[in-house]
């Protein structure tokens, strides 16, 4: 792999520190910088573009939440992990809409951060099993609720395909190798997907998948 420059932001220096030394056991990361909160996030990557950003949720000042959102209004080809203590529903549903393409539980194995790493800098998604227990959790709930399937658009065999291959954090280049097809064949069938789920981004995709039973969130890691 390619170096992949990292940025970590959280109000907790004990743990900034700890992480570092657990992102020097990987020789393809190389750490740019760091902040305690979403002011400094901002005015750091004014003169940094890092590749992945893992973003803490609960800061003082400004959030996780509005920093990773305002942070993609500057920088839309970043890719940021959310890092929480405790998966909280609100906050799930709250930075995923923001833009985020991972999420992620801060006491997560080692190999769970690698995995991370690499499927997000590939253009894939990741989620700890905790955070896709919450995704699981409202699908049964929407069960409970209606018949979310009779007002689903139809979807052909080949964009059920494409959908499930994402909803496995699989890339543009990584499917057209599976399924045979060139990258702006599948680039184009992303756009029909969009288009018809009235998504504007992969994650939302992958999430509209999971909460409309399209895809099951205990079988994507």
């Amino acid at each position: 792999m390619m170096p992949v420059s990292v940025v970590i932001v959280d109000d907790h220096k004990i743990f900034r520190d700890g992480f570092k030394l657990l992102l020097k056991q990987f020789p393809f990361v190389q750490l740019i910088g760091e902040a305690s909160n979403g002011h400094e996030f901002l005015e750091l990557i004014e003169n940094l573009k890092p590749d992945i950003v893992f973003m803490d949720i609960n800061m003082p000042r400004l959030n996780g939440i509005e920093a990773a959102r305002l942070a993609l209004e500057i920088n839309p080809e970043m890719k940021i992990i959310a890092l929480t203590t405790f998966p909280d529903e609100e906050y799930v549903e709250q930075m995923l809409m923001a833009g985020v393409e991972g999420y992620m539980l801060k006491n997560s194995e080692i190999e769970e951060f690698e995995k991370a790493i690499k499927k997000i800098y590939k253009g894939g998604n990741y989620f700890s099993g905790e955070i896709l227990a919450i995704l699981s959790r409202n699908i049964s709930r929407s069960r409970q609720l209606a018949d979310l399937k009779g007002n689903l658009p139809d979807f052909s065999p080949r964009e059920k395909e494409i959908l499930h291959l994402l909803c496995h954090g699989y890339n543009n280049k990584q499917i057209s190798e599976l399924i045979h097809l060139n990258t702006k064949t599948i680039e184009k069938y992303k756009s029909i997907l969009f288009r018809k789920t009235n998504c504007m981004n992969t994650v939302n995709l992958v999430i509209y998948a999971f909460k409309n039973q399209l895809a099951d969130p205990n079988k994507i890691l």
